[in-house]
């Protein structure tokens, strides 16, 4: 969606102040000396202060969805056989699982937190979500059509399912560093490459 620049530049700066210091941090006033704007653009574009929160919350959780995308979609365009889509979906879930990743994660779970009592946010949200994971179902149809995937296999209910999945993750990174873990990531492969094929080899 294309915006007017103004709305963009305080759109942006409201991300980089809640991802450094939190709802808590972002102050109007900051916005308006960071981006050179006056008070009533800021209003005039988000309606208050929560409103702007609101407005940078869902746009994080957009901005995730689209990179996540992009980089399932990249891995996944190239599979030509069952035996590559296998070794794609190691490849892309060993990729989402490193710790650099981890940050994403939690902001995410955080803007899903910001939605409480937010309704509007919420179904922003929400809405997002469900089309971000539709999309993946969306991807493997044409594996599933091939015969590379279980016939049985319910793209949607399995692309709800991974979500949860690879946001579990951060029960093990919510306040620490972010470090490997092996053992949850072989796991987590092993049980997604189960429900995708129905054994863990060919």
């Amino acid at each position: 969606m294309e915006r007017h620049p103004t709305h963009q530049k305080i759109l942006d700066e409201a991300i980089r102040i809640i991802e450094t210091s939190g709802e808590a941090g972002l102050r109007v006033h900051d916005i308006e000396v960071a981006v050179d704007v006056t008070p009533p653009s800021i209003y005039h574009f988000f309606g208050s202060r929560d409103g702007l929160v609101s407005a940078a919350q869902a746009e994080r959780v957009l901005r995730g969805f689209s990179q996540f995308g992009a980089v399932s979609e990249a891995i996944l365009e190239k599979v030509t056989s069952r035996a590559e889509l296998r070794e794609a979906i190691r490849e892309l879930l060993t990729l989402v699982y490193e710790p650099s990743r981890a940050p994403a994660r939690l902001q995410r779970i955080f803007a899903f937190g910001s939605a409480e009592g937010r309704p509007e946010l919420a179904a922003i949200i929400g809405d997002a979500a469900r089309a971000f994971l539709h999309e993946n179902a969306e991807r493997f149809k044409v594996f599933k059509e091939n015969g590379w995937t279980r016939p049985d296999l319910d793209l949607e209910a399995f692309s709800q399912w991974l979500g949860g999945q690879i946001l579990g993750r951060i029960y093990i990174e919510i306040g620490c560093e972010p470090a490997p873990n092996p053992a949850w990531d072989a796991i987590s492969i092993e049980a997604v490459t189960f429900v995708v094929f129905g054994s863990l080899s060919d």
